[in-house]
């Protein structure tokens, strides 16, 4: 049986703090970065996956308006919750080599190596990786490439570009720099998009033109 109470003590120490049941905020986030760990179990209790979460408030909020504005009906009653919620989550167990669906089963360990697992693979693998993000630039270089572990392939492609867009432009990225930059990504961007009102398959080149015209 699952027991979050062995895990809280070595994330603390790693400086993620429990926010509520399965969700961690790190303690060193900066104002511009904020970074996340959320948590799940499933599979009648025994499988445990766990995503860590980047975000700058101020990109998230624009990518959720975007998503409202050019997203399709289907999108526009789309919340955002300011303390939790982060569309960049990208999956730990794939980093950290976990088995099937980048999970860990439960049973498969005490309750003390499974807490000593987790917080090990976050201290080794995860934090030499996102410790240093801390600013809009550091986010931006993270977000707006292809690169494990925050590959484009574990997350909301129209979310991803819309914050993109928003961090680059505050970091003086021009528009047609950020176009040639998020080119290669359209598929991921539009298959999250889905239909549109008239029931046609929306496209991303569009609502990509439509995010970078609202970010000018």
């Amino acid at each position: 049986m699952f027991d979050e109470k062995s895990l809280t003590p070595g994330l603390s120490e790693l400086g993620y703090i429990r926010l509520k049941r399965l969700t961690y905020k790190a303690s060193w986030s900066s104002t511009d970065v904020e970074h996340f760990l959320f948590a799940s179990v499933f599979g009648g209790g025994d499988r445990f996956l766990c995503d860590f979460g980047i975000r700058n408030p101020g990109a998230e909020q624009f990518a959720l308006e975007c998503l409202k504005l050019f997203g399709g009906p289907r999108l526009r009653d789309v919340r955002f919750n300011p303390r939790y919620d982060c569309s960049n989550r990208f999956p730990l167990g794939k980093w950290a080599g976990w088995s099937i669906g980048w999970t860990l089963t439960i049973s498969a360990f005490s309750e003390t190596a499974f807490a000593d697992k987790v917080k090990g693979d976050v201290e080794r693998l995860l934090l030499p990786v996102v410790r240093s993000i801390l600013s809009p630039a550091d986010l931006f270089s993270i977000l707006s490439k292809n690169v494990e572990p925050c590959s484009w392939v574990t997350v909301g492609g129209p979310l991803r570009a819309a914050q993109v867009v928003y961090l680059g432009r505050r970091l003086g990225v021009t528009t047609s720099e950020l176009r040639s930059m998020l080119q290669p990504y359209l598929t991921q961007i539009g298959g999250s998009l889905g239909r549109g009102g008239t029931g046609e398959w929306q496209s991303p080149t569009a609502f990509l033109e439509k995010v970078l015209h609202y970010a000018n």
